[in-house]
């Protein structure tokens, strides 16, 4: 009996030292893990509070400066080229000769289609008294159906050779005022260019000058057809040149799609009275073309792995917690978060994509939505 009570009090011993050691081994697992965490370095991250925000999308275009206006100019005659008044740059008043045609070769046009005018007449004429005469024999019955329609189509033919040479000899411009061997600007404008030099010869139509008015400009900018409600009539676009921004007005939207590029011309003109902008040069033009209201991340806040589902960062006190959500449309470099973090969350937005969950992190800096 004694002995029996003896083994008891060896067992319990046994089981009380076995549970004093899983406790003792717990408690010195748990400091451990404290020590290990306490002595965790922070990473430096930048957290912002998320808030409502409105973004816009914006569309970068651009385009060729051109005259407002430009016209081509050509002598109404032709010859050769015994003067040019003016060169590339110049400015030209409105009625301003231009250049001059040989006179000798304008005078011989022009005695040439009088020559040729009073020739048409005559035979005119007689063409018409030979018909007025037999038109009278025929209703006679003195003539034949054969000789009168003859006499008729003379008569035709001489008609259109006299209209003909009326038309030539009023196109060298004698008589009207107006010397076709002289070259008028028909507007104001710079000289653009020069296509032709002294002494050339040239044909009725022919360019000589090209001119344009560059006290104000314009550019053609192919906006894609699925942002062309956002263009009106009226607008104020900024554009940029060098780095120097100017405001043009639309002035109109072209009425139909290029079937090419899927995008419709909107005409921009720009005041350009100082002439520090010059046609051929290239403008940019950012417009905002769609404004939303909602939750906003910088792009490279939102992270995705693999086939995980897009996630971020929230700073939960001193902890990085992964947080799934759900993203809608890229506007201004900024995520539309539709889901999975509301207003007021702090979330990391740099320093993100060297986190795991749970590490300890602490704000780097001030960082601005």
């Amino acid at each position: 009996m004694e002995m029996g009570k003896g083994k008891r009090v060896w067992v319990m011993v046994a089981l009380v030292s076995v549970i004093l050691a899983g406790v003792l081994t717990s408690c010195g697992k748990k400091a451990a893990d404290q020590s290990e965490t306490a002595g965790a370095e922070a990473r430096p991250v930048d957290i912002i509070t998320l808030k409502t925000d409105k973004v816009s999308r914006y569309s970068e275009l651009s385009g060729t400066l051109q005259p407002m206006e430009e016209a081509a100019l050509s002598f109404e005659a032709a010859g050769r080229i015994l003067e040019m008044a003016y060169k590339e740059g110049d400015q030209v008043s409105s009625g301003a000769i231009m250049a001059r045609l040989d006179a000798t070769e304008y005078s011989l046009q022009v005695a040439q289609a009088k020559n040729g005018l009073e020739k048409a007449e005559v035979g005119y004429q007689k063409a018409k008294d030979d018909f007025s005469r037999l038109e009278s024999l025929y209703g006679q019955g003195a003539l034949s159906k054969s000789d009168f329609e003859g006499a008729q189509n003379r008569f035709a033919v001489a008609e259109k050779d006299y209209l003909y040479a009326q038309q030539a000899y009023s196109l060298t411009g004698a008589g009207s005022g107006s010397a076709k061997n002289q070259l008028k600007a028909p507007v104001g404008g710079t000289v653009m260019a020069k296509l032709s030099s002294v002494g050339q010869l040239v044909g009725l139509g022919t360019p000589v000058y090209r001119i344009g008015r560059v006290d104000t400009l314009k550019v053609i900018l192919p906006v894609p057809d699925r942002e062309i409600s956002a263009w009106k009539t009226g607008d104020t676009v900024a554009l940029t040149l060098y780095g120097k921004n100017r405001p043009g007005r639309v002035a109109r939207v072209f009425p139909a799609t290029n079937q090419g590029t899927g995008t419709i011309g909107v005409e921009i003109t720009i005041e350009n009275s100082g002439r520090e902008w010059f046609p051929g040069q290239v403008v940019r033009a950012v417009r905002a073309v769609e404004t939303k209201e909602g939750l906003f991340l910088p792009a490279e806040a939102v992270l995705s792995r693999g086939e995980e589902k897009p996630y971020v960062f929230l700073a939960a006190g001193d902890k990085a917690v992964k947080t799934p959500v759900t993203m809608g449309e890229l506007m201004d470099n900024k995520l539309e978060i539709l889901s999975g973090l509301k207003e007021g969350d702090r979330v990391v937005v740099k320093g993100a994509e060297q986190l795991f969950d749970g590490n300890i992190i602490k704000q780097a800096g001030v960082a601005k939505q």
